[in-house]
């Protein structure tokens, strides 16, 4: 750290620590197990305690070996972006990982991607609290309360931090862009966070007031290194932005946060147009789809039933291979059942909830919804129907919506792959069918 000046220099040690100690575990346990397994584990702060310890000693071999474990455990956490919901919490999620990463390196005394010194040692405290701290801070609120703000700093928050990071590498004015996005972000935040009423106000609103003003100092600099103005150094950054977001808003916030208790889960259904792919029209504001595909020309009269019922059974999944569990052999409103589509750990558990079942001379079929920890929101129903022409069908109809980060950044793709899936399970079905002594038909 040698061109920070001593005070500041301490200033980033503690802020270290106040971020590996206190701030990533408390923020890990209001994330809760559903974003990272074991969240509550003693492991976080110990990990975190012994990466504390390594700033205060020289640089060298025992300061790596105390961040190395930190810097695993950060890989773990790296890993369960796929598990959240929103960008905001991705991005809480993965960031420690660069902070790591530059301790380590920092702690060597090597140099990172073009970066040495005070550089690497300011990223270790900017990815705990710009990164993990200011997007976890978004990240709950906006599961407290969805409202225009909160859904504004769910978004700006992380890509401001993913500019301010890229900019890194690009340049002054790229980086500014960065800090200006997640000036707007984190303002939206304070905004969200005075308006909640309830236990911790008075902390929520120190956080805001100390981030309003605090964010005014990151433009001032990014400003002046974008065209040359007159700006603070990094010491004076340092000692006032720096300690100020890690005190006043980070700490001040999460804290606040933690006096409300929890973040609820939600337990039941994800949406509340329960029970339109029975026969209503598919609500606006989700993507829509409906199959048919052909399991038998004029079909026997026995055919719907023996189909029909293996559906209802779930048979017709186990015909496909795929792996079902369920909480009663036959599908019935109120039922909990889960999928698990994929490879090894590659591998998606997609609960859902029957909403309704129909058995009629023609049509014999269930919906089900989704619940928490499924991917979507929204529904989807599985039925075997036989029309005029005697001709008997595998009809899937759906309204979803992607309800974690990275369903939505795949787009296009997921649609692919749901027809994929449902192609496989009318394959199922005509298994099902030619089980029982009846030719396959062909797939429309």
């Amino acid at each position: 750290m040698s061109e920070l000046s001593p005070v500041a220099a301490d200033a980033v040690r503690v802020v270290v620590g106040l971020g590996t100690v206190v701030v990533l575990p408390l923020g890990l346990r209001l994330l809760g197990d559903r974003a990272v397994p074991r969240s509550a584990s003693l492991i976080w702060p110990l990990v975190g305690l012994l990466a504390a310890l390594s700033v205060w000693l020289p640089v060298g071999p025992v300061a790596v070996a105390l961040a190395v474990p930190f810097a695993a455990a950060s890989v773990v956490l790296a890993a369960c972006v796929l598990r959240v919901r929103l960008l905001s919490t991705a991005v809480a999620l993965a960031t420690p990982l660069v902070g790591a990463l530059a301790l380590v390196a920092e702690r060597a005394g090597w140099g990172l991607l073009g970066f040495s010194g005070d550089y690497l040692a300011l990223t270790v405290p900017h990815m705990l609290f710009a990164g993990f701290g200011a997007c976890l801070v978004v990240g709950l609120l906006a599961h407290l309360a969805v409202t225009p703000l909160t859904r504004a700093a769910a978004t700006a928050a992380p890509v401001g931090v993913l500019l301010v990071l890229a900019g890194y590498f690009v340049s002054d004015a790229a980086e500014l862009v960065g800090a200006v996005v997640l000036t707007v972000g984190l303002w939206c935040a304070a905004l969200a966070a005075v308006r909640l009423p309830g236990t911790g106000r008075a902390l929520l609103r120190v956080g805001a007031l100390t981030v309003g003003a605090s964010m005014l100092l990151a433009l001032w600099w990014a400003v002046g290194e974008a065209t040359g103005l007159a700006h603070p150094s990094l010491s004076w950054m340092a000692a006032t932005h720096g300690v100020a977001n890690a005190l006043g808003f980070v700490l001040c916030t999460v804290l606040g946060l933690r006096l409300r208790g929890p973040v609820p889960e939600p337990t039941g259904l994800t949406y509340t147009e329960v029970g339109a792919t029975q026969g209503a029209p598919l609500p606006a504001g989700y993507r829509h789809l409906r199959v048919r595909h052909l399991l038998s020309p004029g079909s026997r009269p026995d055919d719907l039933a023996v189909v029909g019922d293996a559906l209802l059974r779930w048979q017709v999944h186990a015909a496909a291979g795929i792996e079902l569990r369920h909480d009663a052999d036959e599908a019935a409103p109120g039922v909990r059942v889960a999928s698990r589509v994929g490879v090894g750990p590659v591998r998606l558990h997609e609960p859902c909830e029957v909403v309704w079942v129909e058995r009629t001379a023609d049509r014999i079929g269930f919906g089900y919804g989704t619940v928490a920890g499924h991917v979507f929101r929204g529904e989807e129903s599985f039925t075997v129907e036989r029309d005029a022409a005697g001709d008997l069908w595998f009809v899937v109809t759906a309204y979803s919506f992607p309800d974690l980060w990275w369903v939505r950044a795949v787009g296009p793709l997921t649609v692919v792959v749901q027809r994929a899936y449902l192609r496989l399970l009318a394959r199922g079905a005509r298994r099902v069918l030619a089980a029982d002594g009846r030719a396959v038909g062909s797939a429309a």
